[in-house]
């Protein structure tokens, strides 16, 4: 089970996921699947701008300002802008980074607010909240690596009942490389039929995806005692988990738990804009039913979230962005590193994408799911099923809420 903590109804919408990879939908499934995604779109806006708002006044002063931007070009050009200070590596960043933009992933695109202070205005920190996208594909890499776990459990199991056939221990056996493939897929095969007969999910731990919501702040030695001071101190807060960075990436991540002022955040509506893209995506008739679901997701929600908070000082923070541990080269490493990439672990990776490309889409519901997990898919195929979802359009929506 696979529980986005950012979001609310996350319990429901694991549930879903679960069914969809077991191809066992209930009737309503997809309705719910759609409500849940973007609901929590607006849910997730609300609470954490208001948080984040009410933080950075707090460790920074009322002066702060904010800045919506779309794009991580946006966020990289504020800091090459400004530096706070120069050191010979942050003049070789700033310059290379001027010199050839187009090095940089400047196009990617990116859900954030950023924080900044003063004249010329710098950055301060920033809150980011995960693409569609990004989430369907951090549930494909969970649950990838939990069916590789499951599969080599078999073959590991298998490769037992061989050794004991022939009366020796287990790490006396020796396996030629045409039957260590064949156990393996054995193995696999074993893994599928579990999830054919519905008892793959059901033996499942639950694995938490705490970052959906991401807010990022830059200390220095004077700022970061008011930052830890704040954050020890909220009456709503809990630390689930925490983890100093090392190495390539330097920086102090905690996981935190929010209660949620349920109360306020209802009393903040969804924007007109917000509204219409929920009617285009057939989640509500019109705006007052947007505005009326909305109250009512957010008022029968769990009423507690999770988030990361990252504590980074400014050359960290140049790194990240344009240097050694530029975020957007760690996602093609992760792609790439990925240890099974067989064809169950593609078609799950693939039905994620389809299910929350779906909640996104025009489309009120489907008449079955076009993906399976035992499926066997070409390329051109996967792409077809993605583009029909928005068949009834010139293209995608292209606004989030």
């Amino acid at each position: 089970m696979v529980l986005l903590g950012s979001m609310l109804h996350r319990e429901e919408l694991a549930d879903i996921l679960g069914r969809a990879i077991e191809d066992r939908l209930e009737p309503d499934d997809l309705t719910r699947l759609k409500r849940i995604v973007n609901l929590n779109s607006y849910a997730m806006r609300a609470w954490s701008t208001s948080f984040a708002r009410r933080l950075f006044e707090a460790v920074r002063g009322p002066d702060v300002q904010t800045v919506s931007v779309r794009t991580k070009g946006e966020l990289k050009d504020l800091i090459i802008a400004n530096p706070y200070y120069l050191t010979p590596r942050i003049e070789t960043l700033v310059n290379r980074y001027r010199k050839y933009p187009e090095d940089f992933y400047r196009e990617t695109p990116y859900e954030g607010l950023l924080f900044v202070q003063g004249d010329p205005p710098r950055y301060v920190g920033s809150r980011r909240i995960k693409r569609v996208r990004r989430v369907a594909e951090k549930c494909a890499r969970r649950l990838i690596d939990y069916l590789f776990e499951q599969i080599r459990r078999r073959a590991d199991e298998l490769a037992e009942e061989r050794a004991r056939h022939h009366g020796i221990p287990r790490e006396l056996l020796i396996t030629p490389p045409d039957e260590m493939a064949a156990e393996f897929q054995h193995a696999e095969r074993r893994v599928l039929k579990s999830i054919r007969q519905g008892q793959f999910v059901a033996t499942m731990p639950p694995f938490f995806i705490d970052d959906v919501v991401g807010i990022r702040i830059l200390v220095s030695p004077e700022v970061a005692p008011r930052v830890e001071e704040y954050l020890a101190t909220h009456p709503d807060l809990g630390v689930v988990d925490e983890k100093r960075f090392s190495g390539n990436f330097v920086g102090l991540n905690r996981v935190l738990s929010y209660r949620l002022p349920v109360d306020e955040v209802v009393q903040e509506p969804p924007t007109p804009e917000a509204c219409d893209v929920l009617v285009q995506r057939r989640v509500a008739g019109d705006a007052g039913e947007a505005r009326r679901l909305c109250r009512e997701f957010v008022a029968s929600g769990e009423g507690e979230v999770r988030f990361e908070v990252l504590l980074i000082n400014f050359e960290e923070l140049m790194e990240s962005e344009v240097g050694r541990s530029m975020h957007e080269e760690h996602i093609l490493e992760q792609r790439d590193k990925q240890e099974y990439q067989g064809r169950l672990a593609r078609n799950i990776e693939a039905l994620m994408a389809y299910l929350f490309a779906f909640a996104l889409s025009p489309r009120p519901t489907l008449e079955r799911l076009p993906i399976q997990v035992g499926g066997a898919y070409l390329d051109d195929y996967l792409d077809s099923v993605m583009r029909a979802l928005f068949s009834c359009t010139t293209g995608t929506l292209g606004l989030t809420l």
